[in-house]
This record gives structure tokens, C-alpha cells and sequence, in this order.
């Protein structure tokens, strides 16, 4: 794809200073050199000469729960021994607290208190990997046995 690029940025210099009749050529050429339908080709050797549009990289905004609340995160559903998310938004407005005055649970208190609004859907979100790791592989889960072969 390059080397195309590369011939039709060449052709394209030519095609731009050249008449009428000689455009048809070059663009035949083009056409024989790439394999490409002569609308395109043509379409190419106009932008060929124009400069790449730089990306616009959309700005975003800032994760309300960074990085560093997923390990906290992991040990609040773990305790519990992996509820639903559901059910561990409501339990993580006395889990936390709990935790951290065993000092079980090592958080500021701006992200006990980030931890604890943390909504479902999030917690969905952020635990899907750790739920994905539990999840069992295969069809069945039984060994055949005898009874079972006969």
C-alpha cells in the first residue's frame, strides 16, 4: 500500500501540472500501475498533494475513580466473597469503614468516600476482568463415567 502511495504521490505532481488530454493519460497509467477503478484513482491523485489532516484526539474527561481505587475495589467485593454489584453498592457504605478500622483496607478518606457513592454500574464495570478470571471453562463440568458411557 505504501509503494501506491508513493506512485501516486509522484503521479500526482505530474497530473497537476499537466493539460487535459495528458490527465487522461496519466490517469490510465495509474489506473494499469495500482489496479484501482479510475474514480479512485482519480479521487488519490487529488489528495495525494494535499497534507495530512492531524487526528483530533477527543478531550474526554478525568475518571471520577482512578486507577488506584481498583485494588480497594477488588478487596470490598472480595470479602464478601464476590456479590453481585448491586448488592455490594449498598454493603460498601459499611464495608469501608469496617475495613479500614481494621486497617485492613489502606485508602484516604476522599477515596473511602469515592468508594463508597461508586455507583452499580461501575462496579460492574471495573470488576468485569476479576469476574471474567472465576468464570469456568468448557461444557460440562463432570467427568464421564461409566454409567454414563453405557
Amino acid at each position: 500500500m505504501s509503494e501506491r502511495k508513493a506512485v501516486t504521490k509522484q503521479m500526482a505532481l505530474r497530473y497537476q501540472k499537466t493539460g487535459c488530454k495528458a490527465k487522461g493519460a496519466l490517469l490510465d497509467e495509474l489506473v494499469n500501475l495500482t489496479g484501482w477503478h479510475r474514480d479512485y484513482a482519480r479521487a488519490a491523485l487529488r489528495e495525494a498533494l494535499n497534507p495530512p489532516r492531524p487526528r483530533k484526539v477527543p478531550a474526554g474527561r478525568k475518571p471520577t475513580y482512578p486507577a488506584d481505587l481498583q485494588p480497594a475495589l477488588i478487596l470490598c467485593w472480595s470479602v464478601p466473597r464476590a456479590p453481585a454489584s448491586k448488592l455490594l453498592a449498598v454493603t460498601l457504605n459499611y464495608l469501608v469503614p469496617m475495613l479500614r478500622a481494621e486497617k485492613a483496607l489502606d485508602v484516604t478518606d476522599t477515596q473511602a468516600t469515592r468508594l463508597m457513592l461508586t455507583s452499580a454500574s461501575t462496579i460492574d464495570c471495573r470488576l468485569a476482568h476479576e469476574r471474567s478470571k472465576m468464570r469456568l471453562r468448557g461444557r460440562s463440568h463432570t467427568k464421564p463415567g461409566t454409567l454414563l458411557k453405557s
